[in-house]
């Protein structure tokens, strides 16, 4: 398809839309979308951020939504990254868009498909529309700060230190949790001029990466990653490890001129006064206790709870070594041992692969159940083709949300064939050595997992080659049911001798944190816990309302928090200003 088809393709259905959303028409708008086309919006409709999929839930929230909005001054993108251009499948055209109402600024995206002839202009539909608040006026992010200290006087660390103190005394916003998705938010909202104060309990910021095993790297290209205004340098490694990650989180604080405190707990249990709209949070900071009326609390503190080990029969009798993979301390220390290590999730696999490295005795896993198992450098690719080397971060992330979560899944399961000449030695070879591999939800392999488990899939770096070669041993389909001293019972009547058995077993669901945290009647009053995607693909009261007033939840992965803290942020604002209503 040429450019100029494109052009011409996307400026006449963004005629028509623009139009009818201007007239308030419900039934024409709904006829721009294909019948199972999907419209995402955030906040432009509704105060909330919400996924609508065919025509009758379209129509039906358009009509609840669109008599009450007032749309103004649609114009098609024509920059470099958001004119209208060939989709990424073929007959497919996209464009991004900017619009305003009284209040705010907008922008969005679409991506149309051809119904009829590619030529015929009246035939192209919306499979998906992504429609934003992007600011509210007279609210617009700062931008890079100028000489906005009156003369250098006082001084720029003057200034800081003035700010600070203010923001000490009574942050509007207290955000739980220093670990990439609190230190983003807390970067939005500086830069949205909302103050916020980090805590954290950790000694130094990073330090929840820093007690991960050793050999952990993230499993995504270093553009997925890159923190909000901060990208990693050119030279930056492909794969980030564990302690760099942790070193960068730390100094993104000092760059991003972040106000934390580490070594430092919010008690229980936090009240709220309905009538002032804040919050009373006593925190322990370093040992000194403090109180602190913010107007809001964001947890931060990610989507797992404690470490989990199974109670199992005469475990106490075992002389060897039981730990968790969160204590694991590399593969260096059990060189000659024999071990066991249970659980076939990402942490398990690379825990097995760094004890055979290093020339462990024995290594068995233990599986369960199923696991989705992909190669890493096959996810790689995928991700690269939504966030390439050469197109800024903010970019990649405004048009990777435009494509609704489940609308991926299903991307991602009608493209696998295109993949699997990548895939199936490993996945074969691995179902040959006993391993039970299966292709993941809706047979989109390992992403869906991502979003609805957050477990039960490993990306591949190098233990399933072991595994294959009979380096590594796998039992898949039995568990543990009780110890001997020297051994592993399991449900099939099989031992296995073991010096050390490593759980990798996950962690613990953060209900119970999340109530020895802020108490059961708090937690009792919202809609869900953020653990996981509502019906509509949006992650329950991830940066929406959670049900209770002041409380908010940032969860995800660092792409979440880059771009929807956005969100978040511009909520606060409209409740600040009476825009909006909880």
């Amino acid at each position: 398809m040429t450019s100029a088809l494109s052009d011409e393709v996307a400026s006449a259905w963004f005629a028509c839309f623009s139009e009818h959303l201007q007239r308030g028409d419900v039934a024409s708008t709904t006829s721009l979308f294909l019948p199972n086309g999907w419209l995402r919006d955030f906040l432009a409709f509704d105060w909330d951020l919400r996924t609508l999929h065919g025509h009758e839930k379209i129509s039906s929230y358009l009509s609840e939504h669109l008599p009450n909005s007032n749309y103004l001054g649609f114009e098609l993108a024509s920059d470099q990254y958001f004119k209208p251009s060939p989709g990424p499948m073929p007959g497919t055209v996209t464009a991004g868009f900017s619009f305003s109402t009284p209040i705010a600024n907008g922008r969005g995206y679409f991506n149309l498909s051809s119904t009829t002839e590619i030529e015929d202009i009246a035939g192209w539909k919306a499979s998906t529309v992504f429609i934003t608040i992007d600011s509210l006026k007279n609210h617009e992010e700062k931008g890079a700060a100028g000489d906005i200290y009156g003369g250098r006087c006082p001084t720029w660390g003057e200034a800081r230190d003035i700010e600070w103190r203010k923001a000490e005394e009574e942050p509007e916003v207290l955000i739980i949790g220093a670990g990439q998705n609190g230190l983003q938010v807390a970067a939005r909202l500086q830069q949205m001029k909302i103050s916020s104060l980090v805590v954290d309990k950790n000694d130094r910021v990073g330090d929840t990466w820093r007690r991960r095993y050793p050999t952990l790297a993230l499993h995504t290209p270093k553009t997925h990653h890159s923190l909000l205004y901060q990208p990693f340098p050119s030279n930056w490694p492909f794969w980030t490890p564990r302690d760099k990650l942790a070193e960068w989180l730390e100094q993104y604080v000092v760059s991003q001129d972040l106000l934390v405190w580490t070594k430092s707990r919010v008690m229980p249990a936090p009240t709220y006064d309905r009538n002032s709209k804040r919050w009373t949070v006593t925190v322990n900071k370093a040992g000194q206790t403090c109180t602190l009326h913010p107007k809001h609390v964001v947890v931060a503190t990610g989507m797992l709870g404690e470490p989990y080990i199974p109670k199992i029969e005469d475990q106490e009798i075992f002389e060897g070594q039981i730990m968790h993979s969160e204590g694991f301390s590399g593969g260096a220390d059990f060189t000659g041992k024999r071990v066991v290590v249970v659980g076939t999730g990402n942490s398990g696999a690379d825990i097995a692969l760094d004890l055979s490295t290093h020339k462990a005795r024995s290594v068995t896993m233990i599986q369960r159940s199923t696991t989705v198992v992909q190669p890493a450098s096959t996810i790689a690719e995928q991700h690269l083709q939504v966030y390439p080397p050469d197109v800024p971060v903010e970019v990649s992330d405004f048009r990777a949300f435009a494509t609704p979560n489940f609308r991926l899944f299903e991307i991602l399961a009608e493209t696998r064939g295109l993949i699997w000449d990548q895939e199936k030695d490993l996945i074969e070879g691995l179902r040959k050595a006993g391993m039970n591999v299966d292709m993941g939800p809706y047979g989109a392999g390992i992403l869906p997992l991502v979003y609805l488990r957050f477990g039960g899939f490993w990306l591949d770096v190098g233990c399933g080659d072991k595994i294959i070669h009979g380096e590594i041993k796998v039992k898949s389909g039995v568990e543990i049911t009780k110890f001997t001293k020297q051994s592993v019972v399991l449900s099939d009547g099989s031992a296995i001798e073991a010096d050390v058995v490593i759980f990798a077993t996950g962690y613990r669901q953060m209900a119970q944190m999340l109530k020895n945290l802020l108490s059961d009647e708090i937690i009792d009053e919202t809609y869900a816990l953020p653990n996981g995607l509502d019906e509509e693909g949006e992650y329950e009261v991830g940066y929406r309302p959670t049900g209770h007033p002041g409380l908010w939840y940032a969860p995800g992965s660092f792409n979440n928090s880059r771009l929807q803290s956005k969100y978040l942020g511009i909520q606060f604002q409209a409740l600040d200003i009476g825009y909006m209503k909880l």
